[in-house]
């Protein structure tokens, strides 16, 4: 058994599909069933489930998929050893990033890691957080920056930015109070990219320790979609305020004060514990120092 069959395995697995593993390893879909079949046979295990239409793993290739992912960190980290030039570092990186990350300095921190490290590849996923948190443990995605809080167990999470977040809502929607209490915000008509109980860091604390329901909610699904409903009077938003300080500055949003107030939120850049690869590093540090600039 080589290493192009045990990364075969592990890719399939990770993505559900031999032609997606086809597709990332530069091979056939035949290839890739044969190279399945090779490790199935040296392991004398079944570790897909060829009844269904994806590429299921059957309980025993659950149970060896960590194994295999072990064996790949173990080469990367030899040949990362070897050839200490960072020009050679190289990797493929499905990275989860939320919306304010987005559109304030994640075209900078992209463009600092291209630079320096042309080998690394990174595909985006732009999301909320608790999606973001639930495609890391599924392992859908290999690192994020966000605002999740994970199992120093599991994570290993770098501190990157505080964001302060502000109520705003239209000058013209009415029945707001000149400050916003827990009781109050109840009775509004609330927007949110995410329901109280999806919230992370210090927004679902606040949430929770001031036993703050929502009653007229509507969800959408980014900052932008959120701001631009609170304009048209649609209801009031904890909206991020480095974002939209223009449109307080122009009068189409007004920041209602809020007693008590949203603490900052943490936005951290995750990564799996124990996993020190050179790749995930040059994206840690890529991204501390773009978010130090904003």
């Amino acid at each position: 058994m080589n290493i192009r069959q045990i990364e075969t395995f592990f890719w399939a697995a990770r993505l559900g599909s031999f032609a997606k593993a086809a597709q990332r390893l530069n091979a056939t879909q035949s290839a890739v069933s044969m190279r399945i079949q090779e490790v199935e046979s040296r392991l004398n295990t079944v570790l897909f489930d060829r009844s269904q239409r994806n590429a299921r793993l059957t309980p025993e290739g659950a149970m060896l998929l960590p194994h295999a992912e072990e064996v790949l960190l173990a080469m990367s980290r030899l040949i990362e050893a070897a050839s200490p030039d960072k020009h050679q570092v190289a990797g493929y990186v499905r990275l989860g990033v939320t919306e304010n990350v987005a559109i304030t300095w994640l075209g900078t921190m992209i463009k600092a890691l291209k630079a320096e490290f042309p080998l690394i590849q990174i595909e985006l996923e732009i999301g909320v957080s608790h999606v973001l948190e639930e495609k890391l443990y599924a392992r859908a995605l290999d690192m994020a920056v966000a605002a999740c809080e994970m199992p120093p167990s599991k994570f290993h999470s770098t501190r990157l930015q505080s964001l302060d977040f502000r109520w705003m809502c239209s000058l013209d929607l009415e029945g707001v109070p000149d400050v916003l209490t827990p009781a109050s915000i109840a009775q509004l008509p609330i927007l949110s990219v995410t329901n109280e109980w999806q919230a992370r860091g210090s927004l679902l604390r606040w949430f929770t320790d001031n036993k703050v329901h929502f009653r007229n909610v509507t969800i959408c699904n980014t900052f932008r979609t959120t701001a631009s409903m609170a304009i048209d009077g649609l209801g009031i938003a904890q909206l991020p305020l480095a974002l939209f300080r223009d449109e307080v500055r122009q009068g189409r949003l007004r920041i209602v004060p809020g007693d008590p107030e949203v603490p900052p939120l943490e936005i951290m850049a995750i990564r799996p514990l124990g996993d020190d690869s050179a790749v995930y590093l040059a994206i840690e540090k890529a991204a501390l120092e773009a978010a130090a600039d904003h």
